[in-house]
């Protein structure tokens, strides 16, 4: 749960690992690996929110895929919500 929080970029990822957390295969084993590697390489790297004189902007993101995964076939949305250049809120669901 920490490693999400503090790299959201990596929420997506260590969420679809965990769902093979109870039989994991080798596979999973060097995504683990890729994914401490990232981590080790972009310790530097955090959500940055800039101060500017000019207005305040709110921007929106969101996307969505019926049936997309095909592992299980379920269906993904996500959203993003970031105030000038820094993220605010995000979410991911199956």
């Amino acid at each position: 749960m920490y490693l999400t929080v503090t790299h959201p970029d990596l929420m997506y990822v260590v969420s679809l690992i965990s769902m093979y957390v109870s039989r994991p295969t080798m596979s999973h084993w060097l995504a683990i690996k890729r994914i401490l590697r990232y981590v080790k390489v972009t310790t530097e790297l955090g959500i940055l929110y800039k101060k500017e004189e000019s207005s305040v902007k709110l921007l929106a993101f969101t996307d969505s895929g019926y049936a997309s995964d095909l592992d299980d076939r379920w269906s993904t949305s996500g959203y993003v919500f970031m105030i000038v250049s820094g993220v605010v809120s995000w979410s991911s669901k199956k």
